[in-house]
């Protein structure tokens, strides 16, 4: 049976899940959660939620989920030795490095890999596994047919959003908030730039999302063997957690639920089902005035769901009254048996005397407790008389000693390790800093061969046999596996025999495929690698190189310590967003080509309320939205010289030469330009 895995921003969110019958919650602390902004659980309330949600059986997972800097990781060994030593029932993680050092402290934990992993495929999930993550949450942007066969070709656990706020953009890939305002999705302080008002001709918001809703989809048999059912929504409010926990427990229990009232309670112009269907179509949506009418109608007599406790453990009661003994009773739930016996002893009756019935009456009022009544007997020897206060006392301290046996057998024990970082070496660049290439088109790949670049990414839908200098290639699968992960194993097979040795690994799963298939693997930026365990990790899963995230300072990417040579991306339009579904045509990418092939402009522009024109590539099974303003380092030559190598990305360029050129000579730039993050930082 799934599980329905509830949002708890705060302590009030909790108490309506756990009202509403939630099977399990998450939930993030004052630190290191990719939900900064909601309220968050200080210490001394976590350890209060762990204990609240186990004495119910609830299981509940901390939230650990930003992008850690070296300098973080004496705190966030703290964070994690506290949530171990809680016994929460699991650690949902998307750095590599903290999941590193989280196993390091508590080995027995389980680690869940956060849906910013970019985990959408197959390989992707396959490669969590081998990282020693027990369960995946795997992307919102996938379809049935996609969930369908990472759960057939897979063991890990997996967990799928069911109902909440969508992102436009792939998860883990976008980077518009960051590089506007400095504020990391990341990092927990995603913006949401997203839901501002972008245009392309006369349709406006376009990269704003409805909410999805697969609730009413949850008896289908594509949900078979899905381990948990999550809910977004840590930033909502009790109302909203109650109001879809209720849903989804409708849903399951009786093939239907209260939809109107869901959306009333938030929506943004109703639900979409656009990527689970596979149309992506009809997914707009912003939350108007009549929406936030709806909501506060619907308010109205939601408490009502939430105001009692709600029995979840069914409890077999046996109770014996016998003549000169003390009365006992035996209750049995799932979770083992426990034993109760009072000092009330039985007297002869004067009246009526007690029957098996108005015993059974008595012990099966469990009413404002966890437990519900399952089987419910009793064994009374005959003329006997035990006042109805000693039998509620006798269902109390059963009651009681049931609830102990819950929490002792719901909170899991951790080994606890202290943890020290390794000391950091000294780098040994000398401070030649060689230049790579990622270019998108034939005439960008023609034009770099003919140039010393010391590598060149080229999209593999470009590459045949006949490619001259195969040594200096590496080969870039498409950005997003889910729906070409077949196909792109056959050609990378084909690649591989036709002389081709290196593949660029944007994700977990482009390493596990490109591993699978023979190449060397040179790591991408899109793998967010911020921190020296994160870069160790990288290594170990059999990464040559490493390109690091562009989300950091130069100052601090300078000081990861790197097994492997590390380097940066260093010119071009920073990439502001990954999308599966095109802006320009409302629905589906736009491109007529396979997905192998190169990046091409769309044509168009999105266009935000300022005027900015926003350059937008189709890769054929995905877009990405780039940055108006080019990066440009060539006069930072200094900076640079930190690194063992720079990315130079062209999409757009006509000419590569004199880009190279400018590198080379520390050329000072002119007109609008932009140095990205790499001086002012994102939080």
């Amino acid at each position: 049976m799934s599980e329905i895995l509830a949002p708890c921003g705060g302590y009030e969110s909790l108490a309506a899940a756990l009202n509403a019958g939630a099977d399990a919650v998450y939930v993030g602390l004052k630190e290191f959660s990719a939900r900064k902004n909601a309220e968050n659980f200080s210490h001394e309330e976590f350890e209060k939620a762990v204990f609240e949600c186990h004495r119910r059986g609830v299981k509940i997972y901390a939230a650990v989920n930003t992008l850690v800097y070296d300098a973080e990781f004496s705190a966030l060994a703290d964070c994690v030795r506290f949530i171990a030593s809680c016994g929460a029932d699991g650690l949902i993680m998307q750095d590599l490095g903290a999941a590193r050092l989280a196993r390091e402290i508590s080995p027995d934990i389980p680690l869940h890999a956060s849906t910013q992993m970019t985990l959408n495929s197959v390989c992707g999930v396959k490669a969590a596994e081998k990282l020693g993550y027990s369960r995946v949450v795997i992307g919102r942007e996938l379809s049935a047919e996609e969930i369908r066969e990472i759960r057939e070709n897979t063991s890990a656990e997996l967990e799928i959003f069911v109902h909440g706020a969508l992102c436009v953009s792939v998860s883990g890939q976008c980077y518009m908030s960051s590089v506007f305002g400095g504020r990391s999705g990341n990092r927990g302080l995603c913006a949401q730039p997203c839901r501002l008002d972008f245009s392309c001709g006369e349709r406006h918001n376009v990269l704003s999302l409805k909410d999805s809703s697969l609730v009413p989809k949850l008896n289908d048999k594509i949900f078979k063997g899905i381990s948990s059912f999550k809910i977004e929504g840590r930033m909502k409010r009790p109302e909203y957690v109650a109001c879809a926990v209720n849903a989804c427990r409708e849903q399951l229990a009786f093939g239907a639920c209260d939809m109107e009232r869901l959306g009333g309670i938030f929506s943004r112009n109703g639900f979409t089902t656009g990527y689970f269907d596979g149309t992506m179509t009809d997914m707009s949506g912003i939350r108007g005035k009549e929406d936030v009418e709806n909501s506060a109608k619907s308010l109205v007599g939601i408490k009502e769901i939430y105001k009692n406790e709600f029995p979840r453990i069914k409890l077999d009661i046996s109770t014996e009254i016998k003549a000169g003994k003390r009365i006992c009773a035996r209750a049995e739930c799932s979770f083992g048996e426990v034993f109760t016996q009072t000092e009330t002893i039985p007297e002869d009756a004067e009246g009526a005397p007690l029957d098996e019935r108005s015993v059974c009456d008595r012990m099966e009022k469990l009413g404002g407790t966890q437990f519900f009544a399952g089987k419910i007997t009793a064994e009374v020897d005959g003329g006997l008389y035990v006042p109805a206060s000693a039998l509620n006392q006798l269902r109390r301290e059963l009651c009681a000693k049931a609830e102990k046996l819950v929490i002792e057998k719901s909170t899991p024990k951790y080994r606890i390790n202290s943890f020290k970082l390794p000391e950091k070496r000294i780098s040994e660049n000398n401070g030649n800093i060689k230049y790579r290439a990622e270019i998108s088109d034939p005439e960008q790949l023609k034009q770099a061969l003919e140039l010393d670049f010391e590598m060149i990414y080229a999209p593999m839908g470009l590459l045949c046999e006949k490619i001259p200098d195969k040594d200096r290639i590496v080969v870039v699968p498409p950005l997003v596996l889910s729906d070409c992960e077949k196909e792109t194993r056959s050609r990378l097979l084909e690649l591989r025999r036709g002389g081709f040795s290196k593949g660029l690994a944007q994700t977990l799963g482009h390493a596990y495929l490109l591993k699978e298939c023979g190449f060397e693997i040179c790591g991408g930026y899109r793998m967010n690698v911020l921190n020296s365990l994160s870069a160790a990790v990288c290594a170990e899963f059999g990464m040559h190189d490493l390109t690091l995230s562009f989300e950091g300072k130069l100052s601090v990417l300078r000081e990861i310590d790197s097994p492997i040579p590390r380097g940066i991306l260093a010119y071009g339009r920073i990439p502001l967003m990954l999308l599966r579904r095109c802006p320009i045509a409302d629905g589906k990418p736009c491109g007529k080509k396979t997905p192998f092939g190169e990046g091409r402009s769309c044509g168009r522009s999105i266009v935000d309320r300022r005027g900015n024109e926003f350059f937008v590539m189709c890769q054929g099974n995905c877009v990405e939205i780039l940055n108006p303003d080019v990066l440009i380092l060539s006069d930072k030559q200094e900076e640079l010289s930190g690194f063992d190598f720079a990315v130079l990305k062209f999409t757009d360029e006509k000419e590569i030469a004199p880009v190279l050129e400018m590198y080379k000579t520390n050329g000072k730039p002119s007109g609008k330009l932009t140095r990205g993050l790499y001086f002012r930082g994102a939080e």
